[in-house]
């Protein structure tokens, strides 16, 4: 039933005097099916009027009945503008409306923001009206065709720190937290979210100078604040998963930045996320939630899986372990029918697929995970896996090759490794790296000096936490016995070949080993020649094949990548054919390991482009 006409010129005539019940009555009317296009289109104009900006009250106190029908205005806008933006016939006549309004209404922000949210001498009430209604007219960020706006809004170097100041008050003082029991779309995450987004997709830069004051200029109090915020989520009895999951995407988003991904990583970003996917999967929610708990989980699992390979992986990949990662990713089958991508869904299956079971050719890791896995079977929860999905191959994956390399031994004599980061002209010591001496095949004595990857030749910085490092003789000894193993399950191809020198070509990053035979020597490198110890990787890779043309024993050359996240890692091994074979032992002249770190970072950079410009 619609609105009598002189009723609605009633509202509309008590609304233009700053009736703030007029208002509220108003915002009712837009948000229901009754209203004519003509009456929102009259509401709104009498919204931008009371929001003129000569109506602020620059001069005196300011009291309740000062901001009462500003702040219900701004509520007006941001609960009905995204309504009627759906109605073709009127959004571009809207937006033009808006946007010519955009200076008053930002203006009034401001002020309602300096001179009210953040008066301690003001009445709670009065400042909690007031950062509701710019929060709820902020949230407008979200919306798609909004876009112009949200690029101004981003590139404000006075709207964007009062952003980032309102969702740093939820974690500072709880009487601001805008949580009120039930998900909802006007939240201070999902505005500051929805500005990182915009940013990616807009290619609008941050002013970071400005936007990190309410910091106190420090990324690392912005670090802190995003993990406080989502801690705070996590703890309370009645989830809001929505806040959760973009307070998870604002994190994931800032680990973009050097300086706040090493602080994440200081102050427990992995424990804390991968805590989150246990809360999740040990809670129940209600239909309407469980899109946004499905999509707590797989942000989770894309934060971990893009940050637990920092540096070289394995102080994040035991952390991770430490919080029981793998128990908590095969609990989340019931969330993955819930999550609204396949990058989303691949995510956590992608983790015990390809991270996981990678990481399990270092020895340190093995027994950590072999832990895990036992602890997963013993309660059967494999069983409960959809066998045919993506959750289960990756289960199985990890699973196998836990089991398959366990039973690897060390107790053969170990044989001399070499490890190099850089050549020569650029190699840097660590104050703390051991040095670790080998011998070559040719029988020339070399020292490994571990890099200082922070002052790396590369014109790049790398992180300080968890420093790029030598891998320690235990796992280089069970490495070894890895890529032994992995040439054993090819011993009668090798044989049938019938070569003097079998080029093999060894990949181990991704979980599934894959082996190339490349005895011609076209096989490329899986990873490109990007900085100058690979450039300096491969020319010995090159000399290693020339110099075994050269000898008169049959040998195998293995050029094997493991796992070691931004340390990509690159072993060249010279085997005696007799030995890959299985045959007698014998003497031999044939023996050498080399082993590279490479940074890798351009190519990092280059699929990762941070949605914070700098």
């Amino acid at each position: 039933m619609h609105l009598k006409e002189s009723d609605f010129e009633t509202l509309i005539a008590d609304a233009t005097h700053r009736s703030f019940l007029a208002i509220g009555q108003l915002t009712v009317i837009a948000t229901g099916r009754s209203c004519l296009p003509s009456q929102f289109e009259r509401m709104v104009e009498v919204m931008f009027l009371l929001l003129d900006a000569r109506h602020i009250p620059y001069n005196g106190d300011t009291w309740s009945q000062d901001v009462e029908a500003p702040c219900a205005a701004l509520t007006f806008i941001g609960s009905t503008f995204y309504i009627w933006l759906s109605n073709d016939s009127m959004a571009s006549s809207l937006i033009a409306g808006f946007l010519s309004h955009w200076g008053n209404i930002r203006r009034w922000i401001i002020y309602l923001h300096t001179a009210c949210i953040k008066a301690e001498s003001l009445d709670i009430s009065i400042r909690l009206d007031c950062k509701a209604a710019v929060v709820s007219f902020l949230a407008l960020t979200r919306d798609r065709l909004l876009v112009g706006w949200s690029k101004k809004v981003i590139a404000d170097t006075k709207i964007m720190p009062l952003i980032f100041e309102l969702w740093k008050l939820e974690t500072s003082d709880v009487r601001f937290s805008s949580y009120t029991g039930r998900s909802r779309a006007d939240r201070e995450s999902v505005i500051l979210n929805s500005c990182f987004m915009m940013a990616h997709e807009t290619n609008t830069s941050i002013d970071w100078d400005h936007a990190l004051r309410p910091f106190d200029g420090q990324p690392s109090y912005v670090s802190r604040t995003a993990l406080s915020h989502l801690a705070q989520e996590m703890a309370r009895n009645n989830l809001d998963p929505e806040c959760i999951a973009w307070d998870v995407h604002i994190i994931t988003a800032i680990s973009f930045r050097d300086d706040m991904r090493e602080s994440l990583f200081r102050l427990g970003a992995i424990t804390t996320h991968t805590n989150l996917i246990h809360l999740i999967v040990g809670r129940s929610f209600h239909s309407s939630d469980l899109t946004f708990a499905a999509r707590c989980i797989s942000n989770a699992s894309l934060f971990l899986r893009g940050r637990l390979q920092e540096s070289d992986g394995i102080p994040w990949i035991s952390e991770a372990l430490r919080a029981d990662i793998v128990m908590a990713l095969v609990k989340c089958q019931r969330f993955i029918p819930f999550m609204d991508s396949d990058k989303a869904r691949e995510a956590p299956s992608d983790l015990l697929h390809s991270i996981l079971p990678a990481y399990t050719a270092y020895r340190s890791l093995l027994p950590p995970i072999v832990k895990a896995v036992h602890a997963v079977k013993d309660l059967g929860l494999e069983k409960k896996l959809d066998t045919k999905g993506k959750l289960y191959a990756g289960w199985q994956c990890l699973h196998e090759t836990t089991e398959r390399r366990r039973v690897l031994k060390c107790d053969e004599p170990h044989q001399a490794h070499v490890q190099t980061c850089h050549n020569e002209n650029c190699r840097k010591t660590l104050p703390t790296a051991s040095r670790v001496s080998g011998t070559t095949g040719g029988g020339e004595s070399t020292k490994y000096t571990a890099p200082e990857f922070k002052n790396a030749p590369h014109g790049l910085h790398y992180p300080t936490v968890g420093e790029m490092r030598a891998i320690s003789n235990r796992d280089l000894k069970f490495l070894d016995r890895v890529i032994e193993n992995e040439l054993l399950k090819h011993r009668p191809r090798i044989a049938s070949h019938g070569l003097k020198i079998n080029v093999i070509e060894l990949d181990i990053t991704r979980g599934e080993p894959n082996i190339t035979f490349d005895s011609r020597g076209i096989q490329q490198s899986p990873f490109k020649l990007l900085c100058r110890c690979e450039h300096y990787m491969d020319e010995k890779w090159k000399s290693m094949r020339q110099h075994a043309i050269r000898t008169d024993e049959p040998c195998v050359l293995v050029r094997v990548f493991i796992p070691g996240g931004i340390a990509r890692k690159v072993v060249l091994r010279a085997i005696p054919l007799f030995k890959v074979l299985g045959n007698p032992v014998k003497q031999s002249a044939v023996f050498a390991t080399y082993v590279y770190t490479c940074c890798g970072r351009p190519g990092l950079e280059i699929n990762n482009q941070s949605p914070l410009k700098v």
